[in-house]
């Protein structure tokens, strides 16, 4: 009997998993598991060969790798600059500290920038000494709360083509990923900030705050919206473009600000932790490109969806569990937008009433999302534990009973859209 592609599928992020507890090397891991996965699916040595080289040099993977690297040297930069430093201390001084560790990622989070938790991680630094403040807690709470937006934040890529995609006009899909965006503030709290002692919840008081560090963070948004809205056609023929504007705006404004030597910016540019970085994301989009390989002229992706349908699964339960390890395998929202969202509309069935649309499409997308967080594929994840050097699985552990509680709402809150609409 022919083991399906789904379960080939489950082992090698299984295998993945298990070496990266063993070697501790995550880009070592991550490239066991794709060639395992590229092998046992049916490709050989050359074609494993031609997959992982067209990759490595695709524009997508080229610019992604620019990307991340400059959120890697910007970040670095304003840490050395002593600009994070006074960004956190001006936000303790204004509010208390369980609300400070959720709203530093949180601020972050509204950069739809690939690993921008390594920008936000370095804010929670100034933290140590903290009780119930440890490397794994800091990275928990900065993987969940830099990501509490991409519900129906609209410069996520990954809403804008889920709207798109369903036909749903994009302010009320914002509108209805609210309530999803409250749960996964209050789980953040419930899970991860209530631990911390209520003696560590005072402000700090007699400091002024400064808006300096804020500025450059401000400008990545202003230009990527500026972007995004006043040179559509610029967005159309490269996606990236908007983050890369932005972030190159972003680094000159630090300049401007900071006025840093020569001697850091080489020092940043040729830093061990940029380096790693890069390996492992490259590694990422490895594994991906195996994923998304035809098979005999068939996509993976597509024989996986169509192994499930002959299952005999369920529209309502396939509408659920697509996205949702698409989102798993893929770790980017926009990639399981992409790769299920088409399907999910299908299985929605023809001209469905705006309420079984809205409430299906926000299921699907809450299902994917989750498997996106749950992931030990996605950038963030991989970034905060490389940042903090903490251990992915048991990072995924303390992730799994918040994506569970927002999982099950997610189901329940889709029956109330279509019962309302």
């Amino acid at each position: 009997m022919e083991i399906p592609l789904l379960v080939k599928l489950m082992l090698s992020l299984c295998v993945i998993i298990t070496l990266n507890k063993i070697t501790g090397k995550l880009f070592i891991s991550m490239l066991g598991g794709a060639l395992l996965f590229g092998f046992w699916s049916g490709q050989g040595v050359q074609e494993a060969a031609a997959i992982i080289a067209a990759k490595a040099v695709s524009l997508d993977t080229l610019s992604l790798l620019l990307i991340v690297s400059m959120v890697i040297i910007l970040s670095d930069q304003m840490s050395k600059s002593g600009m994070i430093g006074s960004m956190v201390e001006g936000v303790r001084a204004k509010i208390t500290t369980r609300t400070s560790l959720a709203l530093l990622p949180a601020i972050i989070g509204l950069l739809p920038m690939p690993g921008g938790a390594l920008f936000s991680a370095p804010l929670l630094d100034t933290f140590d000494g903290t009780e119930g403040i440890n490397q794994q807690a800091k990275t928990s709470i900065n993987y969940w709360f830099r990501h509490i937006w991409e519900y129906g934040w609209p410069l996520y890529p990954g809403v804008i083509l889920a709207a798109s995609i369903s036909g749903i006009d994009l302010m009320v899909f914002m509108a209805a990923a609210l309530p999803p965006i409250a749960l996964s503030i209050t789980v953040g709290y419930i899970f991860l900030l209530r631990r911390i002692p209520k003696h560590h919840h005072a402000k700090i008081s007699g400091h002024r705050m400064d808006l300096r560090p804020f500025i450059p963070i401000v400008v990545v948004i202003l230009l990527y919206s500026m972007v995004q809205l006043l040179i559509p056609s610029l967005v159309s023929a490269f996606s990236y473009a908007p983050m890369l504007i932005g972030l190159a705006g972003a680094l000159i404004t630090l300049q401007l600000l900071t006025r840093l030597n020569l001697q850091t910016w080489v020092q940043s540019l040729t830093s061990k932790k940029l380096f790693q970085s890069l390996l492992i994301i490259l590694m990422v989009y490895v594994y991906g490109a195996f994923i998304e390989a035809d098979l005999h002229g068939t996509p993976i992706s597509q024989l996986m969806t169509q192994e499930m349908a002959e299952m005999g699964i369920p529209a309502l339960p396939l509408i659920m569990l697509i996205p949702f390890v698409a989102g798993l395998t893929m770790g980017v929202s926009v990639g399981f937008v992409g790769a299920s969202m088409p399907v999910v509309v299908a299985l929605i069935g023809v001209d469905p009433t705006f309420g079984s649309l809205l409430g299906h499409t926000m299921l699907a997308f809450i299902s994917g999302f989750m498997g996106t967080m749950l992931s030990p594929l996605h950038v963030c994840l991989i970034v905060t534990c490389n940042y903090y050097h903490t251990n992915l699985h048991r990072t995924l552990a303390t992730i799994v009973p918040l994506a569970a509680v927002i999982a099950v709402a997610g189901f329940f809150y889709s029956r109330v859209l279509i019962m309302l609409f």
